[in-house]
């Protein structure tokens, strides 16, 4: 089949049609990476406790459960009304899998000196397979304590059973502040790549201040995802919005140095106000292996619920956000939100089975199912089932009704003239594309908007025939014919990174016909069948250079061919103009084409002007058995 690039302007072209200014706005902060700062108060152990510290007979305050020999116990503590101030609050120990039952609570004094209340700090699983090294820089320890700010504290250690810690520490961390706190910005979307589901919005490690520098770990994948786990952070639920991003440092702090994880242990956080946070760094796409449930880390795609819900329900914008994030990435890999699946042990002292058997849970399962904790609370354990089903509605509605606010011109020759197709099809923010999806022969529209694609089956004005989602925000949507079979499939390529997501059809789901690493941070993708095959392969444009570099093969490597043919801010239009069932060369800028005969660097065959200075050049195949033809695509009112 002849194919032609569904051409796409790129995101600087479009900008000017799609901002919207308003009457005034201050230049907002902007995020930063932030440097927290740490101060340590050694305990030392029951058998030697540390100078600082001493021991006790029972809690201060009784423990939950307290049993009569709770209550005799010798209890570890220590009291510093005087310290730096701090925001959060942790404890760890030396690394010990006999260290099983252990109860922490802490106080928290503040800048006139008065005592707050004592609060129970859950103990949080450290069972991960640390990087070769790394594994002496692993403690024990609980969860860290939001606690606001503090300059004082008292910690208290029961051992119920098992080993006794040694070594403890109470960490007191100050996460720092930034202007770009108050506001963070907009969340930006990053690798929505090739959900079903739309990505929602989701604010980023750079948005938080995050510093890069402490963390140690290089990411490590999965060979795929099978569930979602769902935790809560088991913290302070008296935060503002404000606080939220020092919140992410101070349990980025703790988690990666304190703890010695490498990173953040989970792969996203949800505040209370219903926004998501970027947490293990890899990429929210990716198959990255966190640090949230001992034993069932790989494979699974940590959420955590940011708050104590054992003590309140979680709001409803919270567990919207939490399904919308689980829906989005279990469509990425095919999981049905409403099945089971098999899950392999890894061990450890707080999952619930022994490395090595297999267990069966659902594809969105509480930490409790796999693990010795409350976690995510019994409020938040008691949402499981309305999570589940909200996964369910998102990952199964899409609407194919359509904006029609974008207007087309389509000729059925490379040439200019009058347009015999003039067609309402699309939003006005919506990417046109031209794309063969139903194996005619013949280009119909497309038009991708934010993630979602809308397809026509003809060339008149309406609705979708077909609408689904694929993609992301800001990324550059693509059709091919790559399998040689007649009908195109679709692809979409992220250009911060230079990856390409291609299916084998126009439908959602995993990228069937390749993930590529094929071009750079702001190169613009190419499609076409540049020898002739009958099979399109990927391709990038320097738009500041004017040259292209194609590969033969959908498959990362060199390019195969390279060459220079356009000039700076020119828009690439490569299409089969002249029939012969192999891609041309072309560029359009400002209306004006520049088109070649053959797929490389030369002098231009046809000249002409076609379109105004900021369309969107759209180049098909309108009429079945010859050249493509030249189109041109604009949001207007109707």
């Amino acid at each position: 089949m002849r194919r032609v690039l569904a051409i796409v302007i790129s995101a600087l072209l479009m900008t000017p049609l799609m901002l919207v200014l308003p009457v005034y706005a201050a230049p907002a902060p902007q995020p930063t990476p932030v440097q927290a700062s740490v101060e340590s108060v050694d305990l030392g152990s029951v058998t030697a406790p540390a100078p600082e510290a001493d021991l006790q007979q029972g809690t201060t305050d009784p423990v939950e459960g307290q049993t009569p020999q709770d209550a005799a116990a010798p209890v570890l503590a220590v009291s510093q009304p005087v310290t730096e101030p701090f925001k959060a609050v942790g404890v760890t120990w030396a690394f010990d899998p006999a260290v099983t039952d252990t109860v922490v609570q802490v106080r928290v004094a503040d800048a006139s000196g008065a005592w707050g209340d004592w609060t129970e700090i859950e103990p949080e699983a450290s069972d991960i397979d640390a990087p070769a090294g790394e594994e002496a820089g692993l403690r024990g320890g609980t969860s860290p304590l939001w606690t606001g700010e503090g300059h004082g504290v008292e910690v208290e250690l029961l051992t119920r059973s098992g080993a006794a810690p040694t070594d403890v520490q109470a960490q007191l961390i100050d996460p720092g502040e930034s202007a770009a706190d108050a506001a963070p910005g907009g969340a930006a979307v990053r690798d929505q790549a090739h959900a079903a589901s739309a990505m929602p919005p989701v604010f980023t490690r750079a948005q938080w201040g995050a510093d890069e520098r402490i963390r140690t770990w290089a990411p490590e994948y999965a060979a795929t995802i099978k569930a979602a786990t769902i935790h809560h952070t088991a913290d302070s639920n008296d935060y503002t919005a404000e606080q939220v991003p020092q919140i992410m440092r101070a349990m980025y702090q703790y988690h990666t140095v304190s703890r010695g994880w490498g990173d953040i242990g989970y792969n996203v956080l949800v505040d209370k106000f219903g926004r998501i946070w970027e947490g293990r760094y890899g990429g929210l796409a990716s198959t990255v292996i966190g640090a949230h449930a001992g034993g069932f880390n790989t494979g699974t795609f940590g959420v955590s619920m940011l708050g104590n819900y054992d003590l309140v329900e979680p709001s409803a914008a919270m567990l919207e956000g939490v399904a919308q994030i689980i829906a989005w990435k279990l469509s990425l890999f095919g999981v049905d939100p409403r099945g089971t699946t098999r899950l392999v042990s890894g061990g450890g002292g707080t999952a619930k089975y022994a490395a090595g058997v297999a267990v069966s849970e659902p594809t969105v399962f509480a930490h409790r199912d796999v693990g010795a904790t409350a976690c995510p609370g019994k409020y938040g354990y008691a949402k499981m089932d309305a999570i589940r089903s909200r996964v369910t509605a998102l990952m199964t509605t899409v609407t194919t009704a359509t904006p029609t606010d974008r207007w087309w011109e389509l000729r059925d020759s490379a040439t200019s003239g009058p347009a015999p197709h003039q067609v309402w099809f699309g939003g006005p923010g919506a990417v046109a594309l031209a794309c063969d999806p139903f194996g005619t022969g013949r280009d119909q529209l497309a038009a991708y908007d934010n993630g979602t694609w809308y397809l026509r089956a003809s060339l008149g004005s309406g609705s979708a025939d077909k609408a689904f989602s694929y993609g992301a925000a800001g990324w550059v949507p693509v059709c091919g014919d790559w399998n040689g079979d007649g009908r195109d499939g679709i692809g979409v390529y992220d250009p911060r990174s230079g990856t390409w997501y291609l299916r084998d059809s126009a439908t959602p789901g995993k990228p069937d016909a390749g993930t590529v690493q094929f071009g750079w941070s702001g190169a613009t993708p190419v499609v076409g069948d540049w020898n002739g095959d009958g099979t399109d392969t990927i391709g990038v444009y320097d738009r500041a250079a004017g040259v292209w570099m194609v590969r033969g093969t959908n498959t990362p490597g060199a390019p195969d061919k390279q060459f220079q043919y356009g000039f700076a801010g020119a828009v690439p239009v490569p299409a089969d103009y002249d029939g012969d069932g192999r891609t041309d060369v072309g560029v359009m800028a400002a209306g004006t084409w520049y088109l070649r005969h053959a797929f490389g660097g030369g002098a231009p065959d046809r000249l002409f002007s076609y379109g105004l200075t900021t369309d969107q050049p759209v180049v098909g195949h309108w009429v079945a058995d010859r050249g493509a033809g030249v189109g041109v695509s604009r949001p207007a009112r109707r």
